[in-house]
């Protein structure tokens, strides 16, 4: 994709509205993610056309009304994938001396297993709301002709409660 899909679809108010983060985190640290989030799981439901235009208008300020309530329906996905993409990275950091997880004098950090749960169900409601937006473009498909999306996206989720249970 060129630098201009690169351009988050949205910016930290909309993140910080529709992701499970409580309202008084700093999201500094969630910010790239969005990114990484919107090419791994946005960017192939929206189709390469969709999302160069939907990045343009971005980028010149001139977001449609069908486009800006596009965005709307992105943001909560988007968020939910941003956070499940962060969260190993919050849970744990990456330092010269190896890999440390993550504790405060104040906060108890909590485990491996918890944080795989934690994602499970970040990662099952980004799911579910992807299959939302789909069924959005879906029934308004004539407002959004460029939508073309890469792998043909079913509106109905997978779900996968987390647990494994050995044979």
């Amino acid at each position: 994709m060129d630098n201009m899909t690169q351009l988050p679809l949205i910016n930290e108010k909309l993140f910080k509205q529709h992701s499970p983060v409580t309202s008084n985190t700093d999201i500094t640290e969630f910010v790239p993610y969005i990114g990484i989030a919107q090419e791994l799981h946005i960017a192939n439901v929206l189709g390469e056309m969709l999302m160069s235009e939907l990045c343009a208008q971005i980028a010149s300020n001139t977001l449609s009304e069908v486009n800006s309530n596009l965005i709307l329906k992105i943001a909560p996905a988007l968020s939910f994938y941003a956070v499940y993409q962060a969260l190993p990275f919050h849970w744990a950091t990456i330092v010269n001396k190896g890999i440390t997880i993550r504790e405060s004098e104040n906060s108890k950090g909590i485990d491996i297993k918890d944080l795989a749960q934690l994602r499970q169900w970040v990662k099952n409601d980004a799911d579910l709301l992807k299959a939302q937006l789909v069924g959005f473009l879906s029934k308004n498909s004539i407002d959004y002709p460029l939508w073309l999306p890469e792998n043909h996206c079913s509106p109905e989720p997978k779900f996968d409660s987390g647990f494994y249970f050995r044979d």
